[in-house]
């Protein structure tokens, strides 16, 4: 089944775009636009003087900059976690090696 899409209207940095959405709710696409449209403004704050085309890309360098930072934590914490399961499931099987050498074998 496939998802309609919808026409999503949003305002950046003083300009409305049309934007395609297959999402259910519009909220993310909302909460996007909003977060683009903030840190094209704190790059204007900073430095006032630059044109709308160099402060979209700085914009776009800064929160490509936060995906792969966050990209990298995200790889990190996986293989922090991966190692613990690790560790954890030799100790179990440590633990159930041990436990059936202590006990008496059967026949």
């Amino acid at each position: 089944m496939e998802i309609e899409k919808k026409n999503v209207k949003v305002n950046i940095f003083g300009s409305e775009y049309t934007l395609r959405s297959n999402a259910a709710d519009n909220g993310d696409v909302y909460n996007i636009a909003e977060y683009v449209d903030g840190k094209m403004r704190e790059i204007q704050a900073a430095k006032p003087s630059r044109p709308l085309h160099q402060i979209a890309i700085l914009a776009a360098l800064n929160i490509t900059g936060e995906l792969f930072q966050l990209r990298q934590q995200g790889t990190e914490e996986f293989k922090d976690l991966q190692t613990k399961i690790i560790k954890l499931a030799d100790k179990l099987e440590l633990g159930i090696q041990e436990k059936s050498e202590d006990s008496p074998t059967r026949i």
